[in-house]
């Protein structure tokens, strides 16, 4: 052989035998899910993400943000769960999400119908209560008792505003009185005329559901929920809270098992768990929180030293490219979700 083709064989001889042919990359977790960057689909799939010991992420619907897009390709799910119809996650960021994964996506024509066809999936679930799938105080309130939120849609109208037409088949019609215009149509059971108001339940869910925290729904046969507040004494001395624009935070409460609330300036500062208010930079947070997490466990489980498997962790995550510089478990926390989990 050529003296000068043996010398570059030679020298590349170290790259090729570091490659694998047809080699799998192992997967940092089983299952991720991809909702959009609104608070309906992303609540939906909290106790999904949490059985499947996975985590949620949130993009842009018509399009794979890049954060996100590196995220889940350093975890290298086994499986990508879209939770949203097309109109939620375009078709493009499904497209996208397959160079990753097997994607398969759960979904209804509205929020209403893909909470339900979530729930269809989860197998232990708790007490449903049926909450307004516009208020996400109301979803909050219902989580942070230990319910699950059933979403449904209520309208209030004023009966000087709209007129109303009774048909014979059990159907009614609401116009605008202004401009003339048909409101909707809908069946005479879900729309009930009180004093000042005119209540509409434009979606009740096909589920058995008896409770609601919402008192107009309450009007419709739903029991009313006595709901005041949330007691804030977790064991660990945390609580994470969340909003409208961070709601993976509570898929995060679910594993470190400490209650979650909705934002409040009461609540003091070091006592609490909070993420930047962006939901697709939280939803990374969330993930690189709980990959983190798991991590520890396990090497926790070998060595026995919490300080130093956290540590280890975190070297072993940043070296598969996982933003582990986002991690912001205090360390009571994660004493807690080790104790709990460590058999």
């Amino acid at each position: 052989m050529d003296s000068r083709y043996l010398l570059i064989f030679l020298l590349l001889l170290p790259a090729v035998e570091g490659l694998v042919i047809g080699e799998e990359r192992p997967s940092l977790l089983d299952t991720v899910v991809i909702t959009n960057e609104k608070w309906p689909d992303c609540i939906a799939a909290v106790e999904y993400a949490h059985n499947m010991d996975g985590v949620i992420l949130q993009t842009h619907g018509d399009r794979l943000d890049p954060t996100v897009e590196s995220l889940v390709k350093a975890i290298a799910p086994k499986r990508i769960v879209i939770v949203g119809g097309p109109l939620a996650v375009s078709y493009d960021v499904e497209k996208r999400l397959k160079s990753y994964g097997d994607v398969i996506r759960v979904w209804g024509p509205t929020r209403v119908e893909t909470r339900e066809e979530v729930l269809k999936r989860v197998d232990e679930k708790k007490d449903l209560v049926l909450v307004n799938g516009t208020n996400f105080r109301e979803a909050l309130e219902v989580i942070s008792w230990g319910y699950s939120p059933l979403y449904c849609f209520i309208n209030i109208y004023d009966p000087e505003d709209v007129v109303r037409v009774y048909r014979e088949d059990g159907i009614v019609e609401l116009y605008s009185f202004k401009s003339r215009r048909l409101i909707g149509q809908y069946p005479r059971k879900y729309v009930l005329e009180i004093p000042g108001k005119i209540l509409v339940l434009g979606r009740s869910p096909d589920m058995d559901v008896k409770f609601t925290n919402n008192r107009y729904i309450a009007k419709f046969g739903y029991k009313l929920l006595d709901l005041e507040g949330v007691p804030l004494d977790p064991s660990c001395g945390y609580l994470v809270v969340v909003e409208e624009n961070t709601p993976s935070g509570v898929l995060l409460s679910r594993y470190l098992d400490i209650p979650v609330v909705y934002s409040s300036e009461d609540l003091e500062k070091e006592g609490v768990i909070s993420f930047e208010k962006d939901p697709i930079n939280s939803s990374v947070t969330v993930a690189v929180d709980i990959l983190v997490l798991k991590r520890t466990l396990e090497l926790y489980r070998r060595s026995g030293d919490l300080k130093q498997a956290l540590y280890e962790a975190k070297t072993q995550l940043w070296s598969k490219n996982i933003p582990v510089e986002r991690y912001n478990i205090p360390y009571p926390c994660l004493e807690m979700y080790v104790d709990g989990n460590f058999k």
